[in-house]
């Protein structure tokens, strides 16, 4: 067992997780928003959302492994749709909950001075959610961390698909029945997740309270 290959397949799984985390921002900002300022969008998607949200990700592995196989994806990249499909309504939840707490005074006001488009999203609606986001990304984060355990290792019609990671170390690990590869693998996940968290997301949440903070 080596340490270097597991912190190598932890960093593999990491960037997996962060490309995830990044593309159900793309999406789920604009259409939080977009949900979370509207009463009538919200009344009609918020109860669609929720039950789609509801269903179990892993239930659709076998159809999403099946188009990417059909399209030429390896696991590789195939792995970050499969975390998608799980994680992305943390933030997308988090921005409508953030989105619907935008005082209408502050809004009231973009439209008096005819700050529009680009600048009202930088200057009002993007710091008002950010706090949200921090808590969205965080959540989404852990939610992928889980799901590269079965993202990375997926047996599909017989073949066992992997691709590296940290999360197909723990996967192969446990079907293999090689406990001290599994609980090394776990230890290098969890240091990398609280290093992670009290690095990068410690100082999110700091600035979302000095910055953006519209109780300030």
């Amino acid at each position: 067992m080596q340490w270097a290959e597991l912190v190598e397949a932890g960093f593999w799984t990491l960037g997996r997780v962060l490309l995830a985390v990044a593309v159900g921002t793309l999406w789920t900002l604009p259409a939080g928003l977009a949900i979370g300022l509207s009463p009538r969008l919200s009344r009609i998607l918020q109860p669609v959302v929720q039950v789609v949200a509801s269903f179990p990700a892993p239930m659709l592995f076998f159809l999403v492994i099946g188009l990417l196989s059909w399209a030429g994806v390896s696991l590789g990249w195939g792995s970050i749709v499969l975390m998608l499909l799980g994680t992305q309504w943390y933030i997308l939840f988090n921005v409508i909950a953030g989105a619907m707490t935008i005082p209408a005074d502050l809004r009231e006001a973009a439209r008096s001075y005819r700050i529009t488009g680009w600048r009202r999203f930088r200057m009002l609606y993007f710091p008002a959610v950010f706090p949200y986001l921090v808590t969205g990304w965080v959540t989404a984060t852990g939610g992928a961390w889980n799901a590269s355990i079965v993202s990375e290792y997926v047996k599909y019609r017989g073949e066992i698909l992997k691709t590296e990671g940290l999360g197909a170390r723990i996967s192969d690990a446990t079907d293999s029945d090689q406990l001290a590869l599994l609980a090394a693998s776990i230890l290098v996940m969890s240091t990398l997740v609280v290093v992670f968290n009290r690095t990068v997301w410690k100082r999110c949440y700091r600035l979302a309270e000095e910055r953006f903070s519209l109780n300030k």
